[in-house]
């Protein structure tokens, strides 16, 4: 219903992020618990629909439209959900032709003409941030006034300007989090980062100003990095352990370490005798952005575990945008085991010029460095990046391939990827494999992780980790 060009109620759902219908370690929808949190004291905002507690995502999303009637629906989802954000806009129309759709998120932002053009099914893509814009598209505000959106017009695709982002994040309310299903019991983190209490995820920063050729950050929160306040993380924090007794976080931000000096003033908000209780986290930042003092600071703050993206033995300059080296990896890593912390590196197999040898060189680079859990993707040509153009001026139907682009799939990638005749599809599945086999079944490694282990929390996400490297490894 609409009162003077108002809209009145919105569901804001996403579909399920599993392959297949189940993800075992879903993720809280942030980005739909702020836009939710945005609107709440307004409009009637339902509950957020997570196609991850559904046993049928369409018929659900079917039954509350049926049910509830509200004016809007609001998506989010990656690009390889895209397809199912799809579906779900179908059926929304099909139940109710008259219903608002919109569609944001990462796979909104980069390609939103695209996805407009695919689905005759989504009236409008939020591009960006989409806080103000959802207030805005809710008020009745003439679209073509609204900017940072694509939408139709007699027939045609338009896009508006761009809208600038938004530098006070401290502006923003703390995300509904009350809003969200079998919040947060429901959530799990991703091995091999384990469960230490009630956990959630939560970000205190959009941008990122490095250049990763496989990363489509540029493209989605650009390259000015905004911070929220510590006094604000905090509060958050307090938030989340007084009304639902978290005491468990992810920082999920691209660099956590970016700001020294603001970081250093979180981690000592974040000391126990300063919070009040104590915060097990961990969160994930590049290996040119840590020393000895950063790091044991963190680790008297709560922090177990710290994700790199070193991405590869040879090229990690190249691929980090001209910034870190070998070196600094090796340094970091030593560092962070030195404070005490755990690590995870990130690495991936099959760039343009891979070749077995290249592959070995990331192999034995991931042993020699001996963090403490390794994870080996395909490379995957995300849309907004660097990867992505080149991949698409090489196979031009990649688009077509959208739900294949997961770059932690456990199947085997058959689609138009980087290839060359040294290393095909196939044999990419074969070097994964083969990466995690060398790298977690050598002489001394499942012993150094037993005698790590010291309660039962350290015992449980072992076994979840052990589970879904096995998984990875039988697949291929």
């Amino acid at each position: 219903m609409r009162t003077e060009g108002c809209y009145q109620n919105i569901l804001l759902t996403s579909p399920p992020t599993g392959q297949g219908n189940k993800d075992l370690f879903p993720q809280p929808p942030l980005g739909l618990a702020l836009i939710a949190a945005v609107l709440e004291d307004k409009y009637k905002v339902l509950p957020i629909l997570d196609g991850n507690f559904c046993k049928n995502y369409l018929d659900e999303l079917a039954s509350v439209i049926k049910s509830q009637c509200p004016d809007v629906v609001g998506f989010t989802g990656s690009t390889p959900f895209a397809s199912k954000v799809m579906e779900g806009a179908q059926i929304v129309k099909q139940t109710n032709p008259n219903i608002l759709v919109i569609i944001g998120g990462p796979h909104a932002t980069v390609l939103p003409e695209k996805t407009l053009l695919k689905s005759p099914f989504i009236d409008i893509a939020v591009c960006g941030e989409g806080e103000t814009i959802i207030q805005e598209i809710m008020s009745g505000k003439p679209l073509e006034e609204i900017e940072g959106i694509v939408y139709r017009r007699d027939g045609k695709i338009v896009r508006n300007v761009k809208r600038t982002f938004i530098t006070d994040l401290d502006s923003l309310p703390y995300p509904a989090f009350h809003l969200l299903p079998q919040f947060p019991n429901g959530y799990r983190p991703h091995p091999p980062r384990g469960v230490r209490g009630v956990w959630t995820s939560i970000l205190w920063s959009r941008g990122c100003p490095f250049n990763c050729t496989y990363c489509s950050r540029d493209a989605s929160f650009g390259r000015a990095v905004r911070n929220q306040s510590p006094e604000y993380i905090v509060g958050l924090i307090h938030y989340l352990h007084n009304q639902f007794g978290v005491n468990d976080v992810t920082f999920y931000d691209d660099c956590f370490t970016l700001n020294r000096k603001l970081v250093i003033k979180l981690l000592e908000s974040m000391f126990p005798e300063n919070l009040g209780f104590n915060l097990s986290w961990d969160c994930e930042t590049r290996v040119d952005l840590v020393d000895l003092e950063l790091l044991q600071a963190m680790k008297k703050a709560g922090c177990h575990t710290i994700a790199y993206g070193i991405e590869h033995g040879l090229w990690i300059h190249e691929i980090k945008g001209g910034r870190a080296t070998l070196d600094q990896a090796e340094k970091a890593i030593h560092w962070t085991h030195k404070a005490g912390i755990n690590t995870i590196g990130y690495f991936m197999i099959g760039f343009p010029q891979e070749t077995p040898k290249t592959i070995l060189k990331t192999i034995a680079f991931a042993k020699k460095l001996d963090v403490t859990w390794a994870q080996f993707a395909i490379t995957m040509p995300l849309p907004g990046s660097e990867l992505y153009k080149e991949a698409v001026a090489l196979n031009p139907s990649l688009d077509e391939y959208w739900d294949k682009l997961l770059y932690v799939s456990n199947e085997i990638i058959d689609l138009p990827l980087f290839v060359n005749k040294e290393v095909s599809e196939k044999d990419l599945a074969y070097w994964r494999s083969r990466a995690y086999k060398n790298f977690y079944f050598r002489g001394g490694y499942f012993w150094k992780q037993l005698t790590s282990i010291h309660n039962l929390s350290d015992l449980k996400m072992n076994i979840d980790g052990f589970k879904m490297l096995l998984g990875m490894v039988i697949r291929s």
